[in-house]
């Protein structure tokens, strides 16, 4: 059979319930995985590593956005505090990592 049938079902029309008779099943085949299994603990951990950074420099930008908001040159008087709130949202996500 082609490779685009995965099955053939005949749908008997006489009967009251529509009962079904499957003619042809094709075999699911295993996808094959990408990645060596030895290097798959390293790459998660780089994955969270990359997504803990990501958090920190999406929420460090919205504090700087937001301190500038708030008043004339608000993004260097606040910016001590805001990298700090950052750095931890940052490393609570990381912390999963190990």
């Amino acid at each position: 059979m082609a490779k685009l049938i995965d099955r053939i079902t005949l749908v008997a029309l006489g009967t009251a319930r529509g009962e079904t008779e499957t003619l042809y099943k094709a075999k699911k085949r295993k996808k094959k995985k990408k990645g060596s299994r030895w290097l798959r603990p390293f790459e998660r951990m780089q994955r969270r590593t990359l997504d803990a950074q990501e958090a920190f420099f999406r929420d460090a930008n919205r504090r700087h956005r937001k301190s500038n908001r708030k008043r004339r040159d608000g993004w260097l008087r606040d910016g001590g505090d805001n990298t700090m709130k950052s750095s931890r949202k940052a490393f609570k996500k990381i912390r999963k990592t190990w």
